[in-house]
């Protein structure tokens, strides 16, 4: 395979990355060719010690996606560096998706149930106008403490999920380093 010819592939194989940072992606590999050159390599010498440029692709994708989701925290960004390490291998489909599945899975009933306690308030004031009771204040004061606790709670979920997040993103680099075989 030629320069040419490689570096189309790498081209098209990242064109899911918006094109200024795929070009700058893609420098690299020019510069390179340019040391490679410039030792007396043939262009066919230089492709066969870079690879594939399908498996480079899946692995600058899956960088790509992972410094996205490093300097941008969204739900959107780490979805799409768990999709990106996910087609690395097969081996990733299980040990990613079962455990991040799982612990999304707690985050985010803990965080309905952190909702559901701070609107204890307007179920009391609900089962008040259906129900007729005698004592308001015992119930009142249970309701407020109640939700206030949901508040708490809703609070310590919120830096729950910047940990959960950042272990996550852990989780999956470590899961690379795993299949990539590095130490």
């Amino acid at each position: 395979m030629n320069k040419e010819t490689f570096m189309r592939e790498l081209d098209l194989q990242l064109e899911r990355i918006p094109e200024q940072d795929r070009h700058e992606l893609l420098y690299d590999f020019e510069e390179h060719f340019e040391m490679g050159e410039q030792e007396g390599k043939t262009e066919e010498e230089i492709t066969a010690e870079l690879g594939n440029p399908k498996v480079i692709a899946k692995d600058m994708f899956m960088e790509y996606r992972i410094t996205q989701a490093e300097a941008d925290k969204s739900v959107k960004n780490i979805s799409r560096a768990i999709l990106a390490t996910i087609s690395l291998s097969f081996f990733n489909l299980i040990f990613v998706i079962g455990p991040v599945a799982g612990i999304t899975a707690a985050y985010v009933g803990l965080v309905a149930a952190s909702i559901a306690l701070i609107f204890t308030p307007i179920v009391w004031l609900g089962a008040l106008i259906f129900h007729q009771t005698d004592s308001l204040l015992q119930p009142f004061f249970i309701t407020i403490t109640i939700s206030s606790f949901g508040v708490l709670f809703g609070i310590a979920m919120l830096y729950v999920g910047k940990v959960l997040y950042l272990l996550i993103l852990k989780y999956v680099k470590y899961n690379i380093k795993i299949v990539k075989g590095a130490r």
